[in-house]
């Protein structure tokens, strides 16, 4: 074979060697590739959801969105409780345009310690939280000069507009935004809403950051709910109350204003020197003393065992009562049933209380409600204790006639006078009104409840009867009004301490008016006051305040259109003329249970307006309705102006606008 000939048989050889090469080199990819297509489908297609979601569970997780919470507002809308806006921030700095000027920024607005900000320099991946809770105003000012890598988690908080006021009543809410106190916690589940869900990262120690537009599913807002709390009134029952204790020296006290009609709580104004973490008025129980006899006096006259105008022996002031003797304070020969209420003997209710069996006189006072929850919408209330018949030892119903061996709270002492003051029948009291959802429908209304009426529409005005001359003639005259018929009764009782009396008292007043229609039951007590200690002397006179400033309010819900003719208070020598301004309606005030001589003021007495501008809302109010003029608010934090101006003449009764 020739040469050329060799060498093209070898060049063949060669080529075809080649070939094989590269067949066998496309036939392994065409295998690798296979394989790896086939295994692709099999991971995305076949297996693609088990690993999606094993790579979420390593790299992600689902973060709660929490839900607005519902408003708290008065009985006319006004905000008590409402969400506030703060906010965790969260730096990107691979996201930052400059991390140094970043860092900064939080620290002008934020006030970052030196150690917090090294460690927002010192991180320069993934996400590092701002350790501040931000505002809704400062996240503005961060997002206006911070334009990315900022990114903002929304926190559960809550703001009071109206600062202290009504704050144990309301309640307080826990870090993670729940209710753990008073209607925060008795309405939880319809103010807190349902939290919504986002997507949020883990890094690879565990962090969780929230991811931007990661929203699953929305948060659903909480209910808004209207109170029966009217915003004036119960700052006059706490600021008369506050001024009070603070004249006094007592320890504690309760302001209640109650519509004896629907059992509406309108305000309560409630402290104890220990703090504002409760609401004593419905949880602390007491002994309320001759508070308590119109109900023995209720049930005589229910149960047809004494007549109003019958005589009693009181054998001047002293009775004894097996071991024990009964004294009074005023010493009488005798008293009709009526005057033994209206004066307060202690005698004559231990006499008459013998008329009724056990039974009769624990029924009664059982169906006016003690001894019973009232069945509030608040937590912790209190029952009180009113032990049965057969647990009474041989003084119980003599104690019981004076008002001791039971304990009730203030509220429940107020709803049972409610029960006089409306015909006989007992309203449970409430707080709620309506119940918004967040499109403002209203989906629930509170109707009035009557619990049972314990006695007849007849019995009840005879008993308001008697404690119109109470406040008339009797131990409350320092709380009577001019021309608009108070009922009310006075109280005095030891306080017991560890199972033992002390030397130490609560004061307390209790009545309706107007007496013949009655829209405005209140209680006032004061515990532990310091030198005068009667209730006619110390209760008496804070209702008398209290009720000055009420109805001037735009809350209460007495007829405005009463023709009331204001009265000078006068000596029983030469008579004086005022040194304070008064308003619409002035009390006879005295310390002799006779009514005081009084004489007619100007019916047309104007007032020259003060200047408010400037002062906060509240103080302005106050000033106002000390000065008997009505107010219409159209201002939120201080007084920009006001209709009429400063310095013009305004009639007592008119109305001023404060901007």
């Amino acid at each position: 074979m020739s040469g050329r000939r060799r060498s093209a048989v070898a060049e063949s050889s060669v080529r075809r060697t080649h070939r094989v090469r590269l067949w066998g080199l496309v036939l392994a990819f065409v295998v690798v590739a296979s394989a790896c297509a086939a295994r692709l489908v099999q991971l995305q297609v076949l297996e693609g959801d088990r690993w999606r979601t094993l790579a979420t569970s390593q790299n992600a997780a689902e973060q709660e969105i929490p839900a607005t919470r519902g408003s708290l507002r008065d009985r006319s809308g006004r905000l008590l409780a409402v969400d506030g806006h703060e906010f965790q921030a969260f730096l990107a700095p691979r996201e930052l345009l400059d991390h140094a000027r970043a860092v900064t920024t939080l620290d002008g607005v934020l006030g970052l310690t030196s150690a917090e900000r090294s460690r927002l320099l010192g991180k320069k991946s993934g996400w590092v939280g701002v350790p501040r809770r931000i505002s809704g105003a400062d996240r503005q000012r961060l997002e206006e000069t911070i334009p990315r890598g900022l990114y903002f988690q929304r926190l559960p908080s809550r703001v009071y507009p109206e600062g202290a006021l009504a704050r144990s009543l309301l309640g307080a809410l826990n870090r993670d935004g729940l209710g753990v106190s008073g209607l925060e916690l008795e309405l939880d589940s319809l103010l807190r809403g349902e939290p919504g869900t986002a997507l949020a990262r883990q890094d690879a120690i565990g962090n969780t950051y929230w991811l931007p537009d990661g929203e699953l599913a929305a948060a659903r807002p909480g209910h808004d709910v209207l109170l029966t709390i009217d915003l004036e009134l119960q700052t006059i029952a706490e600021r008369e109350l506050d001024n009070a204790m603070a004249s006094s020296g007592a320890s504690g006290g309760d302001i209640l204003l109650l519509d004896p009609r629907t059992g509406e709580l309108l305000a309560a104004a409630s402290r104890r020197n220990e703090g504002y973490r409760r609401v004593p008025a419905f949880t602390d129980p007491y002994e309320p003393g001759s508070t308590l006899k119109p109900f023995l006096l209720a049930s005589l006259l229910a149960d047809e065992a004494a007549g109003l105008d019958e005589k009693i022996d009181l054998e001047n002031g002293e009775f004894r009562d097996g071991r024990r003797l009964i004294r009074d304070v005023h010493r009488y020969d005798s008293l009709t049933v009526a005057d033994v209420v209206s004066h307060s003997s202690n005698v004559g209710a231990v006499k008459l209380a013998r008329r009724l069996t056990p039974g009769q006189q624990y029924r009664y006072l059982r169906d006016f409600g003690f001894g019973v929850l009232t069945g509030i919408e608040h937590p912790a209330e209190s029952e009180g204790l009113l032990r049965r018949p057969d647990q009474w030892s041989a003084l119980s119903q003599a104690s019981l006639a004076m008002g001791y061996e039971i304990a009730v709270t203030s509220l429940q002492l107020a709803a049972a006078y409610a029960a006089l003051a409306n015909e006989g029948i007992l309203m449970r009291p409430r707080l709620v009104k309506e119940v918004r959802d967040p499109s403002g429908r209203a989906v629930y209304e509170q109707q009035p409840e009557q619990i049972r009426r314990v006695v007849s529409a007849d019995v009840a005005r005879q008993v308001a009867g008697v404690l119109t001359s109470v406040v008339n003639e009797g131990t409350g005259t320092r709380a009577a009004m001019a021309q608009l018929a108070m009922a009310g009764k006075t109280g005095t009782a030891r306080l017991l301490t560890d199972g033992r009396y002390e030397p130490r008292y609560t004061a307390s007043f209790v009545g309706f008016a107007p007496a013949d229609d009655p829209r405005l039951v209140i209680l006032t007590r004061l515990e532990d006051p310091q030198g005068s200690y009667y209730g006619g002397s110390v209760a008496a006179p804070v209702t008398q305040r209290t009720l000055e400033a009420a109805l001037a309010s735009r809350g209460i819900i007495i007829d405005r259109h009463l023709d009331v003719t204001p009265v000078v208070p006068a000596s029983w020598g030469a008579r004086a003329r005022p040194t304070r301004d008064t308003g619409p309606f002035v009390f006879a005030v005295g310390d002799s249970p006779a009514p005081w001589p009084v004489e007619r003021a100007d019916e047309s007495a104007e007032r020259t307006l003060p200047d408010l501008r400037g002062l906060p809302i509240r103080s302005a109010v106050a000033r106002l309705h000390e000065l008997g003029l009505h107010v219409e608010l159209r201002a939120e934090g201080r007084v920009r102006r006001h209709d009429p101006p400063p310095g013009r003449r305004i009639e007592r009764g008119g109305t001023v606008v404060l901007r």
